[in-house]
């Protein structure tokens, strides 16, 4: 960083200057946020003393929070992803958490999610005097900076797009530099491997040492296959390896989870009890294959190093696919002419659930897939 770039963008405390503040804003899914995270890690390779914070909603913190490439995180209580902004109902909030932003003084913000008001009116608040997001109508009111989406670049390409662009404001990188894409980091403590240990001790006699696990459960309803699938999946696998695979679920997918284990005869294990996001990034780490909707759970489970089948249905593999190598991923879709067609809220097809780019996936798809990533 040159001396110019100290001197006018951070001020001086007590005769030195500061390294750079920046904040990146996604009140999303799990996914979402996991593809957002290549962003911090391009900041902190050009400025390495930069301070990166993430402001989410608490179900996700954990993420930004497990990242080495994250110093901060702070969470809002942001509504559902699929809610219309109010923003008279959201003054209250808007003035409670842009005191605590405001604290931090970040110099710079980042809008990740392309329609983001509710960010918008925080960050615009707190003061950050550099707010960079999408050219979407109801974001463009609270930015200093709108930069144009690119149709069909991935997400996290996206995400280090608004990055270079925070970086060319703070004079690290010119508007017009390129860097490549590098996946999510996690770290694994020490307590989120002795959960995955606990876990596996309860159910290896079942899944083996190294399991082939499955999770259903996703964060839109259009994405998720029908458990009766499932099950047929887990008895295939069961039938063709000889292990029961390991059904996982997050904390409002249980009776999924159950249900599945149910439609598998007995071909299928459960997870014995509640387990952490970090507890199971370390069970990721330890399975065969990972087997999973278009989900935060899979980008999880690429970022770890595991092997992933991904099924997707109404979102596009192209935009939010694994991060992970093509030898060990695999994404399973049927081609219809309306799909993808990337809306996971009123679609054309007019599906409430399981609609027919979701339907039309097959067991033997599905298991043709898992059998290439384990060769």
């Amino acid at each position: 960083m040159s001396s110019a770039l100290r001197q006018r963008r951070f001020p001086f405390r007590g005769g030195r200057a500061r390294p750079p503040r920046v904040v990146i804003a996604r009140p999303d899914h799990l996914g979402d946020v996991w593809l957002t995270l290549p962003a911090a890690t391009t900041i902190r390779r050009a400025i390495p003393g930069a301070q990166v914070a993430f402001l989410v909603r608490p179900e996700t913190a954990a993420a930004p929070r497990h990242c080495p490439d994250v110093t901060d995180t702070l969470t809002a209580p942001f509504p559902s992803p699929a809610a219309d902004f109010d923003r008279e109902a959201w003054q209250g909030p808007t003035a409670v958490v842009a005191r605590l932003v405001a604290r931090a003084r970040f110099d710079v913000a980042i809008l990740a999610r392309p329609a983001d008001p509710w960010s918008g009116a925080i960050l615009a608040a707190a003061g950050v005097p550099h707010r960079i997001g999408y050219v979407e109508p109801a974001t463009l009111p609270f930015l200093t900076e709108a930069v144009p989406r690119v149709a069909g670049r991935h997400a996290a390409e996206e995400a280090v797009a608004l990055a270079m662009r925070a970086l060319a404001v703070l004079g690290a990188r010119q508007p017009t530099d390129l860097v490549p894409v590098v996946p999510p980091r996690w770290r694994v403590t020490p307590s989120d491997a002795a959960e995955a240990d606990q876990v596996l001790a309860r159910v290896a006699e079942a899944t083996g040492d190294a399991p082939i696990i499955l999770h259903p459960g996703a964060g839109w309803r259009l994405k998720r296959w029908p458990a009766e699938r499932w099950g047929a999946l887990a008895a295939a696998i069961h039938a063709r390896y000889g292990v029961a695979p390991l059904v996982t679920a997050g904390p409002q997918e249980t009776l999924l989870a159950a249900r599945v284990v149910e439609c598998a005869g007995g071909a299928a294990v459960a997870l014995p009890a509640p387990i952490s996001l970090g507890g199971l990034a370390a069970l990721h780490q330890r399975a065969r294959v990972v087997v999973a909707t278009d989900s935060g759970p899979l980008h999880l489970a690429a970022a770890v190093g595991a092997p992933v089948v991904g099924l997707y249905g109404p979102s596009d593999p192209a935009v939010f696919g694994p991060l992970a190598p093509a030898a060990r991923a695999r994404v399973v879709r049927v081609s219809l002419p309306c799909s993808p067609c990337g809306l996971v809220i009123d679609p054309p097809c007019g599906a409430m659930e399981h609609p027919a780019c979701v339907i039309g996936v097959d067991v033997g798809s599905m298991l043709a897939a898992v059998a290439a990533v384990l060769r």
